[in-house]
């Protein structure tokens, strides 16, 4: 998938009814992770599984924050964001050591992460997309993160880079997440893409958000309680207690 949004008439346009928001409520959280899993299982992603959502232990913790695009109510695209934490973050199951450079440098992390939309047409995508990562990017901001990672399939490696101005991590691999399915980790340095002000940096920075836009919502200990199941199904991953991790979390990276 390759885009450009720097076109002399700017990005496209998205329907103005269509809300963008942080996800506040088990209902609306449930319905961005029903959308990941129809995405994932529509792409052969991820295996199916009675929940049919797509929740893993990362949702389940306080630094992680779910981004959704409502129309009419309806929950039509999502994305989340997870801070580095006692977990980590996900893509180190494929780039460890590539993660624990970048944290030697001091600087906090985030993961871009599960991303979906309910239409298949980029035409229709893309608007919504970048108005939601727009939202995702200044909350990841305003939350101190300076370095934001993704683990992408290669095909769409090109598009965030010249989009979004990531620039390459690490090498392509096997990723267990998602069935084995192959990706490249990307890394978006917000000190430089201040420094460079690159094309579309307006379209992302050039409006700052209001406070309340960018508040936190963490996930409460009743949504965490519902939801834990639904994290212990999840492809690669596994909940355990007793592992001195935050909330009885851990990771496994399978295959």
């Amino acid at each position: 998938m390759v885009c450009s949004l720097s076109s002399a008439h700017g990005p496209p346009a998205a329907d103005p009814d269509i809300v963008y928001k942080v996800a506040e409520s088990r209902l609306e959280r449930a319905a961005a992770f029903r959308l990941v899993y129809q995405a994932y299982t529509r792409s052969g992603l991820i295996d199916p599984n009675p929940f049919q959502m797509r929740v893993t232990p990362y949702h389940l913790l306080t630094t992680t924050q779910t981004f959704i695009a409502l129309l009419g109510g309806e929950v039509i695209s999502t994305v989340s964001l997870m801070i580095d934490g006692q977990l980590g973050l996900p893509l180190e199951a494929i780039y460890g050591p590539e993660v624990n450079r970048l944290r030697d440098l001091g600087g906090r992390l985030g993961e871009v992460s599960a991303l979906a939309d309910r239409r298949k047409r980029l035409s229709r995508t893309m608007p919504v997309f970048v108005k939601l990562m727009r939202l995702m990017v200044q909350f990841a901001r305003r939350q101190g993160v300076e370095q934001l990672l993704v683990a992408v399939h290669p095909r769409h490696a090109r598009f965030y880079q010249q989009v979004l101005h990531f620039e390459a991590l690490g090498e392509q691999k096997s990723y267990p997440l998602v069935r084995n399915n192959p990706a490249v980790a990307l890394c978006l340095d917000f000190d430089r893409l201040d420094r460079q002000r690159p094309a579309n940096y307006e379209t992302f920075f050039g409006t700052p958000l209001g406070a309340d836009a960018l508040a936190c919502s963490p996930i409460t200990d009743a949504e965490r309680a519902y939801f834990g199941p639904m994290a212990a199904v999840s492809g690669g991953f596994a909940v355990a207690s007793g592992t001195g991790n935050e909330h009885g979390l851990r990771l496994k990276a399978e295959g």
